[in-house]
């Protein structure tokens, strides 16, 4: 099958992905991955600009994701957006985490490759989408990142993250707000 560049194209693939993740990687590789894919799925709905294609959409084939992920590695995974603002603390506790386990270097430098692209997105819209006064705010968070970036050595830069987070955002901002 060629590539296609075509959104719902991308988008049924991604589909198509994310419900299998859990056959394909380790559990802490998936639950990365499945972050990044959500970045990308609401990017794809972005881009279609239809009212089927919504964050409701996109977010049933990702509760569908973790349960699967949650089964074949007997964890309770949950959608970190089902209630982004426990999620929140929890992403940053497992970030957090990584500095004092003992991980293997490819998945270390796959965490460090995945923070801009990954984690940086996904913790700006949890925060965005948690209306609990004991939250943290962007500029909480974006401390808190940073000091993690440091810990764990990421070699990007926060005014690289923040140059793609304004991309994304921006991109984004008229299909996840409203739906």
């Amino acid at each position: 099958m060629p590539v296609s560049f075509e959104p719902r194209t991308r988008l049924a693939h991604l589909e198509e992905y994310v419900t299998k993740i859990h056959l394909k990687l380790p559990p802490d590789e998936a639950w990365v991955q499945l972050l990044r894919c959500r970045v990308v799925a609401y990017s794809l709905i972005a881009e279609i600009s239809e009212s089927a294609y919504s964050k409701r959409y996109v977010d049933q084939f990702f509760v569908q994701a973790y349960r699967n992920l949650s089964e074949s590695c007997g964890q309770d995974l949950r959608d970190p957006f089902s209630d982004p603002c426990v999620s929140q603390y929890q992403i940053l506790d497992e970030l957090r985490s990584y500095g004092s386990r003992e991980l293997s270097e490819p998945f270390l430098r796959f965490i460090r490759a995945e923070f801009k692209k990954a984690f940086v997105p996904t913790l700006r819209l949890l925060t965005d989408l948690c209306h609990s006064e004991n939250k943290y705010s962007w500029e909480e968070m974006k401390l808190q990142l940073m000091e993690i970036m440091d810990q764990l050595h990421v070699d990007v830069t926060w005014a690289e993250c923040e140059e793609k987070l304004e991309k994304y955002m921006k991109k984004i901002e008229g299909t996840i707000y409203m739906n």
